[in-house]
């Protein structure tokens, strides 16, 4: 394996390790989109506005599962290019040790106070009881929703990107089956839609988990005492894609707020709409850079700075290319996306199609943003990560949300995400330029 990323047809390398990630982000995207689509058309629109209420919380779990596999994924590629097997090892063993704490804090918290938490990310009265619902239910798998994504992050990097697909669609069509069973045959309502994702989350990682146990060459566990160093290191590799996916969680909590407070209910559940679709153009994003950031590790790590500036450059113009494709595929196909989730709600139907269109601007320059933020991950630059995430998905995004809508109302909502990505366009350029260049030509 080592031999061919330092030397293989990178875009046969890309290929190999991105198709597989981008197929991986839309099985683990099904999750979201399955459930959505069984409960908007079985469970109705305040179920829909339910099931988001929470989403703030479902992100903050996933970004710590992010920030420890990417941050320790990260290590291990670099060790492993460096030659440095036994600290691979450590980084390795640590991170599963991580995985168990964090999941088991996060857990409690939503079993022992879903309704305080739901609260929190702004549910009214109206959607307070299946919110809370939904939360505790779900509350009870944070463990198997963390380890999955570490879990196919390690496979990866163990040269096995095709297993860790199949293992995730198994997943996928655990959670279509259990979705279908809970919610439409035994009528479990909203408790079921938790219910069956979270079991289909765990059908996933214990898969995965096999494959670590029992067939991993290079990946083994042993407890290890843990080492600050090694902890830190881990969490700030991993930060940037931390403040990423739980900046999503802060930028669903602040649209809830404001579109609660402009539209109502209707509003939150077209935005609802809107995320079910983000989630599948975003995960194909970050699906993609992911795939590419083994390769820009271990290339990095052997000092291979050309096919580093080569892969950055085929990485861009893919990720810019596929952006153009989604917006324009959202466009043609407003009528019939939107029609998948809601029906029957005629005002709600157009209110949702339009939110929609105005947000698919979005996708156009997302994947750049991403791929320069992800760069620096790759290259142990978390600092410069950290800090375009931040600006991103915290401060640009909140200042917009703040000034837009009183200039445009309600398109003004819709539009806030766009300009924010234009506007980082920018930041991140000239980050990439003053810093992130520097790396790879001296």
């Amino acid at each position: 394996m080592q031999k061919k990323l330092l030397n293989e047809n990178l875009f046969k390398l890309i290929f190999k390790y991105g198709v597989p990630s981008i197929l991986t982000m839309w099985i683990f995207s099904l999750y979201t989109i399955v459930d959505g689509i069984f409960i908007g058309k079985f469970l109705g629109a305040k179920s829909l506005a339910a099931v988001n209420i929470v989403m703030p919380y479902v992100n903050f779990s996933f970004a710590i599962g992010i920030m420890v596999a990417v941050g320790s994924s990260t290590m291990i590629a670099i060790q492993l290019g460096s030659g440095e097997d036994k600290k691979a090892l450590k980084s390795y063993s640590t991170s599963l040790q991580l995985f168990m704490v964090f999941s088991s804090i996060l857990s409690l918290i939503g079993i022992i106070f879903p309704e305080k938490v739901v609260r929190i990310l702004g549910a009214n009265d109206i959607i307070l009881e299946e919110a809370t619902t939904y939360l505790f239910y779900l509350s009870f798998f944070t463990l198997f929703y963390m380890l999955s994504y570490g879990f196919e992050s390690f496979v990866r990097i163990e040269g096995s990107p095709n297993y860790s697909l199949l293992c995730i669609l198994g997943g996928a069509i655990m959670n279509i089956v259990l979705d279908y069973f809970l919610i439409v045959i035994l009528d479990m309502g909203i408790k079921g839609a938790a219910i069956a994702t979270g079991a289909a989350q765990m059908t996933t990682a214990l898969m995965l988990g096999y494959y670590l146990l029992f067939k991993a060459k290079k990946l083994r566990y042993t407890f290890t005492k843990f080492n600050l160093k090694t902890v830190g290191t881990i969490l700030y590799n991993g930060s940037s894609e931390f403040l990423t996916e739980m900046a999503t969680g802060v930028v669903i909590m602040a649209f809830n707020i404001n579109i609660m407070a402009i539209i109502g209910n209707d509003g939150i559940s077209a935005f609802s709409v809107i995320s079910y679709i983000s989630t599948l153009v975003t995960m194909t994003m970050i699906g993609f850079s992911q795939g590419l950031q083994p390769i820009i590790s271990f290339n990095y790590g052997a000092q291979s700075n050309k096919r580093v500036l080569k892969i950055l450059k085929i990485g861009t113009v893919t990720v810019f290319s596929l952006g153009i494709f989604f917006f324009f595929i959202i466009n043609m196909f407003a009528n019939e996306l939107v029609s998948i989730f809601i029906k029957e709600n005629k005002e709600l139907f157009i209110l949702t199609k339009e939110a929609v269109i105005y947000y698919s601007f979005t996708y156009i320059l997302m994947g750049i943003n991403i791929i320069i933020s992800s760069y620096f991950t790759a290259v142990e630059d978390a600092f410069i990560s950290s800090i375009l995430s931040v600006l991103r998905g915290l401060i640009f995004i909140n200042i917009l949300l703040f000034l837009l809508p009183g200039i445009f109302n309600t398109k003004g909502i819709w539009l806030s995400a766009p300009v924010n990505e234009l506007i980082m366009l920018v930041v991140s350029s000239i980050f990439f330029i003053k810093s992130g260049y520097k790396k790879i030509v001296e």
